[in-house]
């Protein structure tokens, strides 16, 4: 499971998923079933793309010294873009909206507040286009869900186990489609925005399934003691909610639960803006450290030991280097 956390979340997944590597030798890409949600998506697209996750730590930690990769990110942040002409300050959802206050003790907060959240201005190209090199227009062959939310009525919407026509990158755009930051996303006539807004991790879907371990990575949350410590306390303690309701689910389940969650000294590395590419390489390095001191507490174990003979039982399939494309110009 792969959770939310825009450019800073991709690189704890880097982080973390690398020390996992280097401590078992597992590759994550040989897992039977990828879950992404928001920048998850785009990580878990990358590993069912071929993509090592070594490749991408390189990638990452090289991104300062590459003028272009930079550009790149500034944009993405947000940076260095104007709002185009069409740019709507109205809610991005009047029928959700509407949904929402009939009646209004029935409201979902994060949902009421994307109903009233006007439409972002950012396009999400540069997030479909890298992946869309891997893919072209077919999905994966093994498992791979990517989530998202249709902002018609706030639902959740799993694509690669839904009944929607989308290709890959369609889908991590719209998995990673942040209210009130990027455009939403057109799919089948209908709207998306980031799945993350639903769950940080949609843990709950593997709930049913017959998994040895189930590794979660939830970059949005953080234990209470930690998550009261930083800047941005009130949003992750409200993902680590999400996260805990979602593990209940998956105690009836057979499966060994791994649940990493992001430090006090992850948290201010990352910084309260996830959209930060100046934080993304200090996130790395901070990361694959405090997973490594995370890991040697005892009551891992049991799930290291599963990985190891998952890496012994299992073959990576062929290097894929990370992707290239870059995305169209703006208008």
């Amino acid at each position: 499971m792969l959770g939310g956390g825009g450019i800073t979340g991709f690189a704890f997944h880097s982080g973390v998923l690398s020390t996992l590597g280097r401590l078992t030798g597992w590759d994550p890409r040989t897992a039977d079933v990828i879950v992404g949600t928001s920048a998850g998506s785009g990580f878990g697209a990358m590993l069912r793309g071929g993509v090592p996750v070594d490749e991408v730590l390189s990638h990452l930690l090289a991104a300062p010294s590459n003028p272009e990769t930079m550009a790149r990110l500034r944009v993405l942040s947000g940076r260095e873009l104007n709002a185009p002409s069409w740019f709507w300050l109205g809610p991005g959802s009047p029928r959700l909206l509407l949904k929402e206050l009939c009646p209004p003790w029935r409201a979902r907060p994060s949902r009421l507040a994307v109903s009233l959240t006007p439409h972002g201005r950012i396009p999400t190209d540069y997030l479909g286009d890298r992946v869309r090199e891997l893919h072209g227009l077919d999905w994966p062959q093994a498992t791979y869900w990517a989530c998202a939310l249709r902002l018609r009525d706030g639902e959740r919407t799993v694509f690669g186990a839904a009944d929607v026509d989308v290709d890959v990158g369609t889908a991590v755009e719209a998995s990673s489609a942040i209210p009130g930051f990027f455009q939403p996303v057109w799919i089948e006539g209908e709207r998306y925005v980031d799945g993350a807004v639903h769950s940080p991790t949609n843990a709950d879907l593997v709930a049913e399934l017959d998994l040895d371990l189930v590794l979660v990575l939830s970059p949005m949350s953080a234990e209470g003691t930690d998550a009261l410590r930083t800047l941005d306390a009130v949003s992750r303690l409200a993902s680590a909610a999400a996260l805990r309701r979602e593990l209940a689910e998956l105690e009836h389940s057979s499966a060994q639960v791994l649940v990493l969650e992001p430090s006090v000294d992850e948290i201010r590395t990352m910084g309260p803006i996830n959209m930060d590419p100046t934080r993304m390489v200090p996130t790395v390095l901070q990361s694959s450290a405090s997973t490594l001191e995370r890991l040697a507490a005892p009551e891992h174990a049991e799930a290291l030991a599963t990985l190891r003979r998952a890496a012994r039982e299992t073959t990576p399939p062929p290097t894929v280097p990370y992707p290239t494309a870059t995305a169209r110009r703006f208008p």
